[in-house]
């Protein structure tokens, strides 16, 4: 989910934005969650990490350029757009490697064009892996698998539609999806968190109401991958 933040301490003006960028990204029809503030210093101090944030530069205290820096440690990745009636700080947004600079009264045909172009960074194709037997090859998109069963050399891939065999090494896929959301449970087992529902001392239960052992050994790290997860996603 598309994470955007909006920080202005004009009330009015941050409305108007607000609302411009809700439109927009329906009509492209994202999936998306849109989160207001009213002061540098409450954006900062939010534990959420977005994706786009649209900062106004003149606020009291903390300025947008300011909150832009404090971003940076922590956000090397995210997308910001400045929105300003001042054209004074243009070579600032440069030090903060701003997307863009856009200049109030807001054209909104140019935040459209802005916005959607910003879109564009988040825009990846599907992932996927090749599973291998002697008579076939199977491509398998990361985002449908639920989990992955090792037993006797074999790995079994569950997926939304079907399980998929074949033989590898469930240390090696781990490895392949490393940075994608999915937690080496158990020595046997490898889930993707997004289809987690529950979860106990021995069991994870995901949506479709299937169980899956989660090691004692590993049941404080999949607490604290699980939590972070959900921090990012919602």
């Amino acid at each position: 989910m598309l994470k955007v933040a909006v920080c202005d301490d004009e009330k009015t003006e941050r409305e108007i934005i607000v609302h411009m960028i809700d439109r927009f990204l329906k009509l492209n029809n994202k999936c998306y969650k849109l989160f207001e503030f009213g002061n540098g210093e409450d954006l900062i101090s939010s534990i959420r990490d977005f994706d786009i944030y649209f900062l106004d530069i003149k606020m009291d205290k903390l300025t947008g350029i300011e909150a832009a820096k404090k971003i940076r440690l922590i956000n090397e990745k995210a997308v910001i757009i400045f929105i300003t009636g001042l054209k004074d700080y243009v070579f600032d947004a440069f030090d903060v490697r701003a997307f863009h600079y856009i200049l109030k009264p807001i054209n909104e045909a140019k935040l459209k064009k802005i916005l959607y172009s910003a879109l564009k960074h988040f825009d990846k194709k599907d992932k996927y892996i090749i599973a291998k037997t002697i008579r076939q090859s199977t491509k398998i998109l990361i985002k449908d698998i639920m989990y992955i069963e090792s037993t006797q050399r074999k790995l079994k891939v569950h997926t939304t539609y079907d399980v998929i065999e074949y033989y590898h090494k469930l240390s090696d896929i781990e490895q392949e999806l490393y940075n994608d959301s999915f937690f080496r449970c158990h020595k046997s087992y490898i889930v993707n968190l997004k289809y987690v529902r529950s979860y106990d001392t021995t069991f994870i239960t995901l949506t479709n109401s299937e169980k899956i052992y989660v090691s004692k050994y590993r049941l404080a790290d999949f607490s604290k991958a699980f939590m972070y997860y959900l921090k990012n996603e919602v």
